[in-house]
């Protein structure tokens, strides 16, 4: 209520009644006009010169002369020197009252009182921007809300980083969260009529993450072809799903309850370098790994057809006979005669 200071008492404005001999004669005060608040109670009185209780024998009679239709009801006090009056709408009213003292009646006195609204405050940036929710360090969409009668807001509960400030009816939030969690926040009116306040929430979400969550060392791992791998496990938080690329035949990613697996049977040998990216909530995340396929071994005679199933003279030397290996890291030779040696080379049997 804007209610001047001196007029402190009653939380009203005075109206001066000058007593002179038998009648009166009426004059206003320098608070003409008084401001009050709808849906406010305030009380009105004439300063008397024989004091507070009024000059004996004397009535008074309160009316409102002019302001919104049903704009007012009056709560006691029409016949005496203090008048409560219960404000319904806002508007410009004229309170008007007259002594009668002694048989005679003064002078009206009158003053106008403005009544004005309670405070209001809209959203009016977009629907939902006051429930939004937002990636660490990425900006909010800047919220607004429309006030009027305020003469300012306090804003609270806000993330770090995110601000809030009042300017020309006008509450804006904006700015780029660094802390993650639900923030709900408040706004509440200063100033004007009323207790006003709103309230919304920024959602800042972490940014997403990935991490092996199987044994160590099986995100490089080293199989034979037609072997199962051992599953490999991520754990990851703040995505929705995963793609997986860089498999070999016979193996498979997928990603379900914040988990992603790779598990199968290779089918086909090499190096293959798979990477894992995560899908949804915040940040672009990845994982990578190797799956070492190693073919199966192999050997083939590399001497002369036939040297294989020779026939030669005892203490006679054999032609050499010779075998080229793939895959191996040695070989046994086992059913030679005495004299007769096999060794492993270089992937070549001898």
């Amino acid at each position: 209520m804007k209610t001047k200071t001196h007029l402190a008492r009653w939380l009203a404005v005075m109206l001066l009644l000058l007593i002179t001999g038998a009648g009166t004669m009426a004059q206003t005060t320098d608070d003409n006009p008084d401001f009050a608040c709808v849906n406010t109670t305030q009380g009105y009185w004439v300063d008397l010169a024989d004091g507070p209780n009024g000059t004996p024998g004397s009535t008074y009679d309160w009316a409102i002369t002019s302001g919104p239709a049903g704009g007012w009801s009056f709560v006691s006090g029409q016949t005496t020197n203090h008048l409560e009056i219960n404000w319904l709408l806002d508007g410009t009213y004229i309170l008007e009252v007259v002594e009668t003292a002694n048989g005679c009646p003064g002078d009206p006195v009158t003053l106008t009182i403005i009544v004005e609204p309670n405070n209001t405050i809209a959203l009016s940036s977009a629907a939902g921007t006051d429930a939004q929710t937002v990636c660490i360090n990425t900006p909010i969409i800047d919220i607004t809300y429309a006030t009027t009668g305020a003469t300012g807001a306090t804003i609270t509960g806000l993330p770090t980083g995110v601000t809030g400030i009042w300017s020309g009816d006008v509450v804006t939030i904006t700015g780029t969260p660094s802390e993650s969690g639900l923030f709900t926040y408040t706004i509440t009116l200063t100033g004007g009529c009323g207790t006003v306040s709103t309230t919304g929430t920024i959602t800042v979400t972490q940014e997403n993450t990935i991490a092996l969550s199987s044994a160590a060392g099986t995100d490089a791992q080293t199989v034979c072809i037609n072997t199962p791998i051992i599953d490999i496990t991520y754990a990851t938080t703040g995505a929705t799903g995963a793609t997986i690329t860089g498999l070999p035949t016979g193996v498979t990613g997928s990603w379900s309850g914040d988990v992603v697996t790779i598990t199968g049977t290779p089918s086909e040998s090499g190096l293959f370098a798979y990477t894992i990216t995560l899908t949804g909530g915040c940040g672009t995340v990845d994982a990578t790994g190797t799956i070492t396929v190693t073919p199966d071994n192999t050997i083939a005679l590399s001497s002369a057809a036939g040297t294989d199933a020779q026939t030669v003279c005892i203490n006679t030397p054999i032609i050499d006979i010779t075998y080229a290996t793939t895959g191996a890291t040695g070989a046994t030779i086992t059913g030679l005669p005495t004299g007769v040696t096999g060794s492993w080379s270089g992937d070549v049997v001898t």
